[in-house]
């Protein structure tokens, strides 16, 4: 078996080969293509999305039209730390994993080139002849997707204010499907001392198996897509807010009712598909009396309050922290590991708010008569 930095030298290659082909060269779209210039379908989803909570959208836009989201993560793309890279992050990963050590990187690879391919028109095929409308193929493909492990399946139109430097020129289609892989609770309770398992790449492993089957999915329905992988060049917590799959957890990852923050995201892009909307699941109003995130981050990278932060009001985990000690140390998966959505469950979770915050404020009309306490919520008083 090949270890990691040889295979990992070869895929470089073969992306670098790739990339310079000039018979079969990348998609890139310019002002006479329409797919790319048209009209930023997601903004207007993101900016008045209450749950998002972008509060200057000028001043967001004009930040990210100077600072693009970069393509690696600060700390392994900027870091003074010489072992603070990718290839001493899955060196760190190794000591854990017990057994075949490309257990986690094999799948990843194969679904990493695949994507190079279809991104170079090299998708296949879809049906000739649709099979569906787009609001069966919605319900079928969620229900496949969920039978293959994906917990959290939902849809939103891209908002390309999310997309990271450099990735511009792949994304094809102005609609994400999202795709969550659930890391199993009974491996991010032996952290950090994993038992050779590891909760991250269990879950990515688990999105480059499957995602490429959900799009095989969807074009034998008779409609072309295209699978990203769980970097993707995309940012996946807005997008999972957007589609309704839960909310804003305190260090800026997606809480879902299903699985709480332990989740892994892949996704699908496609031309057209009926989106789902935001939802208010009371998380906030929890993680406001909860912040054990913050309290127990061994580096100190969950700030305590909310601040501004190019336009959006929130907590800006502090990447640069965070993964220099993971790729100089260990795994940490404290944040995952004491979140009681994680732990627990969102019911249990919920039990414990006072009834008058599990009201959701977001409905269209308010019931006064309940907010005064003379009213009912779920037949209760």
């Amino acid at each position: 078996m090949k270890k990691y930095d040889e295979l990992a030298r070869e895929w470089r290659e073969r992306k670098k080969n790739m990339l310079i082909d000039k018979e079969n060269p990348i998609c890139n779209w310019d002002d006479t293509d329409v797919l790319f210039f048209r009209e930023n379908q997601g903004k207007k989803i993101t900016d008045n999305n209450p749950y998002v909570n972008i509060l200057d959208v000028e001043e967001f836009e004009l930040l990210l039209e100077n600072e693009p989201y970069p393509l690696s993560p600060p700390a392994m793309a900027r870091s003074g730390n010489p072992k603070s890279k990718t290839g001493e992050f899955f060196k760190v990963m190794h000591k854990e994993v017990t057994g075949d050590e490309m257990h986690y990187f094999k799948d990843q690879m194969i679904s990493m080139e695949r994507i190079m391919k279809e991104i170079k028109g090299g998708a296949p095929k879809p049906n000739p002849e649709k099979k569906m409308d787009l609001h069966e193929l919605k319900g079928e493909m969620k229900k496949y997707a969920k039978s293959l492990g994906f917990s959290s399946v939902g849809v939103t139109k891209l908002d390309r204010r999310y997309v990271s430097a450099g990735y511009e020129n792949e994304i094809a289609y102005d609609t994400i499907i999202l795709l969550g892989y659930e890391m199993p609770k009974e491996i991010i309770e032996n952290y950090p001392k994993p038992q050779g398992e590891l909760g991250a790449f269990y879950a990515y492993t688990g999105c480059a198996r499957n995602v490429h089957k959900v799009a095989d999915f969807i074009r034998d329905k008779g409609y072309q897509c295209q699978a990203r992988d769980w970097k993707g060049g995309i940012k996946y917590p807005p997008h999972s807010v957007n589609a309704g799959l839960g909310n804003y957890s305190t260090y800026g990852v997606c809480i879902t009712p299903e699985a709480g923050t332990r989740l892994k995201y892949c996704a699908i892009l496609i031309d057209e598909l009926p989106i789902d909307q935001p939802r208010d699941f009371n998380i906030e109003e929890f993680c406001s009396r909860c912040r054990m995130c913050q309290k127990s981050c061994p580096s100190k990278s969950i700030p305590k309050e909310e601040k501004m932060h190019k336009g959006i009001l929130k907590r800006q985990t502090r990447f640069a922290t965070c993964f220099e000690m993971m790729t100089t140390d260990r795994e940490c998966m404290k944040c995952v590991r004491v979140c009681p959505f994680s732990l627990f469950g969102y019911e249990k979770c919920m039990d414990t708010l006072p009834e008058y915050y599990r009201y959701n404020l977001a409905k269209e009309d308010l019931d006064m008569e309940f907010l005064r306490g003379e009213g009912e919520i779920d037949g209760k008083k």
